[in-house]
């Protein structure tokens, strides 16, 4: 797995019935909106897709995927009383945001290029991950920190 970015941040909400589309307790919707605007100013042309772990953040599409995993971690407190119908704030939860390129499991070709070692899947990544801590440091309301011990 490549770098992974954890934060707090009061700028981010949680829509009641969010995770309707995820899973219980899966949010990041307004992270991964708000990121896939913020990628536009660096000419990302990006999809939003909610996932069963969360939401992901579509930024190209080639011989290989690159996209960014948006979702939060929450306490124990928060799962014991879970209701669909009262998220917790945003500010509640510390978010997780980390890309990731993958080669299609039915792209021969890529695969193989891939192989072969003639697949350069490192520097999209890079280019993407300075892309996450241009954004994240010009941003007063999101405070990064370590990642939360389960």
């Amino acid at each position: 797995m490549e770098t992974q970015y954890w934060f707090k941040s009061e700028k981010f909400i949680i829509e009641k019935g969010e995770d309707e589309e995820t899973n219980p307790l899966c949010y990041g919707k307004s992270l991964a909106t708000w990121l896939s605007q913020k990628l536009a100013e660096f000419g990302y042309q990006t999809d939003v897709i909610p996932e069963d772990w969360g939401w992901c953040v579509v930024c190209e599409r080639s011989d290989y995927f690159l996209w960014l995993a948006c979702g939060c971690m929450t306490s124990d407190e928060m799962k014991e009383n879970y209701s669909p119908d009262d998220p917790p704030a945003g500010s509640e939860v510390v978010w997780h945001v980390f890309p990731v390129v993958e080669v299609p499991f039915l792209n021969f070709l890529a695969l193989f290029k891939k192989w072969t070692g003639k697949l350069d899947m490192r520097t999209p990544v890079e280019k993407l991950n300075s892309h996450l801590v241009a954004i994240f440091n010009s941003e007063s309301e999101i405070v990064l920190c370590d990642e939360p011990q389960a």
